[in-house]
């Protein structure tokens, strides 16, 4: 395996793999950035410090990655796997020395939203970090997590803490989005035009993103959970405040994925009535077109039988007018004062 790749970016944590893939490989030292080791082999001798904190990360792995990952970290071989493979459910598994934690990140995209799988071991000194492509960006996390007082970054309870709070607060736009989304389909299915078949198929799509979205987000709370029981003491006590408040914006966060959910169920309800009621009055119309010509049709068929009396009778414009096309006049507004008093149209 080549771990003496070339380093590169400005805080020299950047690195290629031994698999042709980017590798992030971040260490500090009493909470200040330090050079990444030469040999990606001497990360075990880095975990020994006890003022050490190790951030490594990979996007899709490949073998040499898991074999490094398994002997620098002491991981489990099952969590290794759960972690390469993906399409794992959300969830949290405790490992003795470490967490295992698989969480999925939301984003907007011009074409809708991106979900993307990240499974992360977070031990004392260490925090493991596996992406899937589409590979959720991490700079944010860096930025935020640098950005901290220095006291903070001394063990990597406040790291996962910053991970689970940047993919939260990623919640919220997407959450947003698909409220205004809803918002605009509404004031569709109310405007006076002709809906078309794109409405149902926004509306199926929107429930198909919801229900993904939520699939993403309702686990958080099952995760969060045990880590703000302690129930595995890793992390100073003091964080725990920390998670309790990711906690807060991930149940606001289903809180609005739910009611949006609704609100799409109701859009739904509300097109299918829509398109009942216009097809009603369509058919409404088309009824009393029909009555109307009735009558019409009836007097026309009757002149039709070429009767004597009638034939007889209709030897001028007068009668023509008055016996001919009166009755006629005389059936048609019948039936529309019918219709005005039973309230029909």
């Amino acid at each position: 395996m080549s771990d003496t790749a070339p380093v590169t970016g400005a805080t020299g944590e950047l690195r290629l793999s031994g698999d042709g893939k980017p590798l992030r490989c971040l260490v500090l030292r009493n909470g200040r950035v330090s050079p990444p080791p030469a040999n990606l082999a001497d990360l075990s001798e880095i975990l020994k410090e006890d003022d050490a904190l190790v951030w490594f990360d990979v996007v899709d792995p490949g073998p040499r990655d898991l074999a490094l990952c398994e002997e620098e970290f002491n991981l489990h071989p099952l969590a290794i796997e759960d972690a390469v493979t993906a399409h794992q459910r959300p969830k949290i598994e405790a490992y003795g020395r470490y967490w295992f934690v698989v969480i999925h990140a939301a984003t907007l995209m011009p074409t809708g939203v991106a979900f993307h799988e990240m499974a992360i071991f977070a031990g004392k000194r260490f925090v493991v970090t596996v992406r899937h492509e589409p590979a959720y960006a991490v700079d944010e996390i860096e930025r935020r997590w640098l950005a901290h007082p220095q006291s903070l970054r001394r063990d990597a309870g406040f790291l996962l803490y910053t991970i689970l709070d940047t993919v939260v607060d990623g919640y919220f736009p997407v959450a947003e989005a698909l409220q205004d989304r809803v918002d605009d389909l509404e004031a569709t299915l109310f405007a006076r035009q002709p809906l078309g078949n794109e409405v149902l198929v926004e509306i199926f799509s929107m429930k198909q993103q919801l229900q993904q979205f939520r699939r993403a987000v309702l686990p958080l709370r099952d995760i969060l959970n045990p880590l703000i029981r302690g129930d595995l003491t890793l992390f100073a006590e003091e964080e725990i405040a920390y998670y309790r408040d990711v906690y807060d914006h991930a149940v606001r966060v289903i809180d609005q994925v739910d009611a949006v959910r609704d609100l799409v169920n109701s859009a739904l309800e509300i097109h299918l009535s829509v398109v009942a009621n216009r097809q009603n009055e369509i058919s409404k119309q088309l009824t009393l077109i029909a009555t109307i010509f009735l009558p019409l049709s009836f007097i026309t068929g009757f002149f039709g039988q070429n009767f004597g009396y009638m034939v007889g009778h209709i030897t001028g414009g007068a009668a023509f007018w008055g016996l001919g096309l009166g009755s006629q006049v005389l059936a048609l507004v019948g039936l529309v004062v019918f219709f005005k008093v039973r309230k029909w149209f």
